[in-house]
């Protein structure tokens, strides 16, 4: 069952950074990612009770931070795309978000199987080729700020899963609130002192709450994931989120899906079926 909430977490997660794309294309990213926070938290009051749960304070202490790194991580990779390439940043930034889980499980004393290791292995590999961007489009900054980017970014989203995984078994998924009011502040407040504008073009409003929802979605099923299996296992499972955003590009842009992220898309399958069978 933890697998396969893994997987789903996943999938809802890059769906809803595939629409988070599509309204930033118009422009006014600071907007679209604090409307995206406000319409994850509408998504998770009407959720939230319809799940059995029992949140304590520290929980929603935990889902508070979460958001925090959650935020500082969108930030970086924002920052890191005006920087550098994509090709650059994304890849490590999506890396992160699964390493730094997996060195905090096995910090903690969580030793996977053999086959569940050679399943993380898989999978960070899937992770890597699927995130790669074949045309490299972005400004052609130093590779080095790049990398320091994408390293940003992977410690913010890869702190997101750890404090989530913190949650406990009977919370349900009530500490998404203040995740979601943490991390819409935290990208609110910066974008304000960047004097930029944080209200959504009319025309890009639909994508927003779209994104905002299905992230809500996607770290919901991450709570469920954490409480009922390994945290290194269910934090790479759910970092392949580029496979479900590539999927949809795919079948909704009509972009062309390259030999390298076929291959990545292979990996992910493998993997998955790795970590399933230990």
């Amino acid at each position: 069952m933890a697998v396969l909430l893994g997987v789903l977490a996943g999938a809802f997660s890059g769906a809803g950074d595939f629409f988070g794309g599509i309204a930033s294309r118009r422009g006014r990213v600071f907007a679209v990612s604090t409307g995206a926070h406000a319409a994850g938290l509408v998504t998770a009051l009407v959720l939230a009770p319809l799940l059995p749960g029992r949140p304590e304070a520290v929980d929603m202490w935990w889902g508070a931070a979460a958001g925090v790194m959650g935020g500082l991580g969108i930030l970086a990779l924002y920052r890191g795309f005006t920087a550098s390439a994509l090709a650059v940043v994304s890849p490590i930034a999506a890396v992160g978000a699964a390493g730094w889980p997996v060195l905090f499980s096995l910090a903690t004393g969580e030793v996977p199987t053999g086959v569940q290791a050679a399943g993380l292995v898989a999978g960070f590999a899937a992770i890597w080729t699927i995130s790669r961007s074949p045309s490299s489009p972005g400004p052609t900054g130093t590779v080095a700020a790049g990398v320091g980017y994408g390293v940003l970014s992977g410690v913010g989203f890869g702190g997101l899963l750890v404090f989530l995984s913190f949650v406990g078994d009977d919370a349900g998924i009530w500490p998404i609130l203040p995740a979601r009011v943490a991390g819409g502040f935290v990208v609110a407040a910066v974008g304000v002192a960047a004097a930029r504008t944080l209200v959504p073009l009319v025309g890009s409003l639909r994508a927003v709450a779209a994104a905002g929802a299905l992230t809500v979605v996607g770290n919901g099923l991450f709570i469920l994931a954490a409480n009922r299996g390994s945290l290194a296992v269910v934090s790479v499972l759910t970092a392949m989120f580029p496979a479900a955003t590539v999927l949809l590009a795919r079948v909704f842009l009509r972009e062309r899906l390259g030999a390298t992220r076929r291959a990545g898309l292979g990996l992910a399958l493998v993997a998955v079926a790795l970590v399933a069978g230990g």
